[in-house]
């Protein structure tokens, strides 16, 4: 076998650029599109030349899928990717993977007792804009790191029972929008902060619309801001001893940019791609389940566990939980 064969689990927004991004992966093929209608999984299927739509019921139990991409809202990833573990399918599940930091470990578990690959789809990670910025900071170009910045913020209409204000649906800044800086932090100082302090805005529906945050790194602190109540820049800066790193739109990077201590401009990249960016964390699931991996090496489960743990301490600092938890 030189090709996955993949379905995706949701027909939403996300779930169609996956779909686009898709047919740039040599090593990946959308054969299946699963939705509770049927028909939206038919309509969304003929869009992008995909052979079987199905319900989710029929999705686990076909078998001639290998791997499944969960696109749905955040409160059913645990039971969905449970599903598709169990029926011996590989899983890249959007973030956050779960809900919580137990979930996760059930979740674990069970891909590991399977035997299955089970990935988060940390897109971020695989970026070659992300891993060129980290490259930098490897190399010693802006000396040790002192500060991150970060922040992730879009105005978006205040809508009760939509997923964002939804605390049925795990809706709220912070698992929307705020694990990207969350990851973004991660992924430059690794493991867990020292410490943690947080405060939010919260909505009527109980849920954040805003989230401020500064974690401690022994002696680096990260200032990392997400908001559904207004738009910022979505930039992350690394600043560190000789220099600093700018990445603008973060969360989805196609450039960085390298400046010295005196603020001039000495490197920048800009990856020129074509696609949305989606590409590289197919390929990379593709490729580890070809190669009969049950996780990552570029995005690894223990990386998901501390994100979990996070997001859960952050959580509980602003007083947000869900009624299902």
């Amino acid at each position: 076998m030189d090709t996955v064969r993949w379905a995706i689990l949701g027909a939403g927004k996300i779930a169609h650029k996956f779909a686009q991004d898709i047919q740039q992966v040599p090593n990946a093929r959308l054969v299946a599109v699963a939705a509770r209608d049927k028909e939206r999984a038919r309509v969304f299927a003929s869009q992008y030349q995909a052979p079987i739509a199905c319900t989710y019921q029929e999705l686990y139990a076909h078998p001639e899928v290998d791997a499944v991409y969960i696109a749905t809202t955040h409160n059913f990833h645990l039971e969905q990717s449970l599903a598709c573990i169990e029926a011996g399918k590989a899983v890249l599940c959007e973030k956050p993977i779960t809900i919580n930091h137990h979930q996760l470990g059930q979740l674990t578990a069970a891909a590991r007792q399977r035997g299955v690959l089970l990935m988060e789809a940390l897109w971020t990670w695989l970026l070659p804009a992300m891993q060129q910025a980290k490259a930098w900071v490897k190399e010693g170009r802006i000396g040790a790191i002192q500060t991150i910045h970060a922040d992730f913020c879009y105005l978006m209409p205040y809508e009760p029972e939509g997923r964002l204000y939804n605390p049925q649906l795990a809706g709220g800044a912070l698992l929307d929008l705020g694990i990207y800086p969350v990851a973004f932090t991660t992924y430059f100082m690794g493991g867990s902060p020292d410490t943690i302090r947080a405060t939010a805005i919260m909505t009527d529906t109980g849920v954040d619309a805003s989230t401020s945050m500064i974690f401690q790194y022994g002696a680096v602190p990260a200032f990392l801001y997400c908001s559904l109540a207004g738009r910022s820049k979505v930039q992350a800066v690394i600043m560190g001893e000789n220099g600093h790193i700018v990445v603008p739109d973060f969360f989805k990077a196609s450039k960085a940019f390298l400046y010295n201590a005196e603020g001039k401009e000495t490197d920048r990249f800009d990856d020129g791609r074509s696609t949305l960016g989606y590409n590289y964390e197919i390929e990379e699931a593709s490729r580890c389940f070809l190669e009969g991996r049950t996780e990552s090496s570029q995005v690894p489960l223990d990386s998901s566990l501390a994100i979990q743990e996070i997001l859960t301490t952050v959580r509980t600092q602003i007083g947000l939980k869900y009624p299902f938890e």
